[in-house]
């Protein structure tokens, strides 16, 4: 209570109600991306793994437990699928998606003041995005769990205070606590 009252000159605080018809219009923009043969076989096999356990649980009206992380980790190897083949195989790295992700924020970089998050669940699509970032004239910081805490300041700060470092990757470790503003993009 003595920190608020002492801060109250000075701190302005308002609700995002008072303040939304103050912001500009939030613009979202889908891009499909096709995926490669290798891609769309590991989605497949494991589609096929989540129609065999939805037939199991249909007919029996229950999952074991067993069955359940099975469901999950099919699902979840579908959704990396569509990211690139290096996310269940790293021994490959098919897929369109980095390069159209980077192709498309080298457009927004056009205009010199424009800064992007993206953000991945997946610590491995940040590898692939890397790479591709690496072609690029700027910069980037890496943000995820395995990140130590006394270093995450500084790619905070560097991503805000460093002009040539426009592109924050992150893990959902980055999702909660930061404080992104200075960002004009976000990429998910």
């Amino acid at each position: 209570d003595q920190i608020g009252a002492t801060l109250e000159p000075i701190l302005l605080r308002r609700r995002k109600a008072e303040v939304l018809d103050q912001l500009p219009e939030r613009l979202d923009k889908n891009l499909f991306v096709p995926m490669t043969p290798l891609q769309q076989q590991f989605h497949d096999e494991n589609k096929e793994t989540v129609a065999r356990i939805v037939l199991k649980w249909r007919r029996h009206q229950y999952l074991s437990e067993a069955d359940k992380q099975r469901l999950m980790i099919a699902l979840q190897n579908m959704r990396m699928s569509c990211d690139s083949s290096y996310l269940l195989d790293q021994g490959t790295n098919q897929g369109f998606k980095a390069a159209e992700l980077t192709a498309q924020i080298d457009e927004l970089f056009e205009d010199e003041g424009i800064k992007a998050v993206v953000f991945s669940q997946w610590l491995r699509m940040h590898e692939v995005l890397v790479k591709e970032m690496q072609k690029k004239p700027w910069e980037h910081v890496l943000f995820h769990g395995g990140v130590p805490s006394a270093k995450r300041k500084d790619l905070v700060d560097r991503f805000r205070d460093d002009p040539k470092c426009r592109v924050f990757l992150s893990t959902d470790a980055g999702g909660v606590g930061l404080n992104l503003q200075f960002a004009s993009v976000v990429v998910n």
